[in-house]
C-alpha cells in the first residue's frame, strides 16, 4: 500500500547537514497497525508527517499504491491527502472559528457526504465520546483532553483508509486513553490502516508491528506478538 524508499529529512546548516530521518525504507501493507516509538527527537513525527503527505520536502521515493508521490501534481495529491488519510495531531489542530460540531464535519465535507449522514455520522461519535453537550461549543471553551477527543473524531469522521495518530492519547487519563485505543483496534479490525507515534508502550500492544527510530533510523522493525 505504502513504500518508502531511502527517504532522507534534513536541514541545512551553515557546516554540515543535520539529518532528522536517514535512509528510511519502509513498507506498509494494507489493514496493518503499525506504531512508532523512540526517543524525542528521533523523527517520529516527522516520518508521520511524510507518510500523510504533509511534508514534500525530503529526497527519497514515496510510492502509494504504484502511484508515485513525486510524479502527482498538485491536485492529484491535494485529493489524495483528503480522501485517504485521517490525522490526529499532537496540538489538536482544531479550527477555533468552528464548533465541536463543525470541526468534527469538516472531512465529511471533503468526501461529500450528505446532510443527513453527515447528521448520522457525527451525532453517533458524539455519543460515543460523551461530548453531545458539548457540540456548540468552540475549542476555546474545552479542555485539553476534551479537544484532543474532538480531534480524534474529526480524524475518524471520514473512515480513512489511513489513520495517522501523533501522541493520540498523550492529553487524556489512563481511561479515556484505553478508550481511545479500543476504538483504534475496533478500526483496525475493520480493516483501517494505522499508523501512531507514541511513547506508551502499552498503547504499542494494541498493533501488530513496532518500529523504533532512534536518530531518524529505523534500528528495529518487529511483529508484536498476541
Amino acid at each position: 500500500m505504502i513504500q518508502l524508499k531511502e527517504i532522507d529529512k534534513y536541514i541545512e546548516s551553515r557546516f554540515q547537514r543535520v539529518f532528522i530521518l536517514k535512509g528510511i525504507n519502509l513498507t506498509i501493507n494494507e489493514g496493518e497497525f503499525i506504531t512508532l516509538m523512540g526517543p524525542s527527537g528521533a523523527g517520529k513525527s516527522t516520518l508521520l508527517n511524510i507518510l500523510g503527505l504533509l511534508d514534500e520536502d525530503y529526497a527519497g521515493e514515496y510510492f502509494f499504491g504504484d502511484k508515485s508521490i513525486r510524479k502527482m501534481k498538485d491536485k492529484e495529491r491535494s485529493s489524495l491527502h483528503k480522501s485517504e488519510f485521517g490525522y490526529i495531531f499532537q496540538a489538536y489542530h482544531l479550527i477555533d472559528e468552528l464548533t465541536v460540531y463543525e470541526n468534527i464535519e469538516t472531512p465529511l465535507l471533503y468526501r461529500s457526504v450528505s446532510s443527513t449522514e453527515r447528521k448520522s455520522i457525527i451525532a453517533n461519535l458524539l455519543d460515543r465520546f460523551n461530548m453531545v453537550a458539548k457540540k456548540d461549543l468552540f475549542p476555546a471553551q474545552l479542555s485539553g483532553g476534551q479537544q484532543q477527543l474532538v480531534g480524534i473524531a474529526r480524524a475518524i469522521a471520514g473512515r480513512p483508509r489511513v489513520l495517522l495518530a501523533d501522541e493520540p492519547t498523550g492529553n487524556l487519563h489512563s481511561g479515556q486513553a484505553r478508550e481511545i485505543m479500543e476504538i483504534f483496534q475496533e478500526l483496525h479490525a475493520e480493516g483501517t490502516t494505522i499508523i501512531q507515534a507514541t511513547h506508551a508502550r502499552e498503547n504499542a500492544d494494541f498493533g501488530t508491528r513496532l518500529i523504533n527510530l532512534v536518530d531518524g533510523r529505523i534500528e528495529t522493525d518487529e511483529a508484536i506478538a498476541k
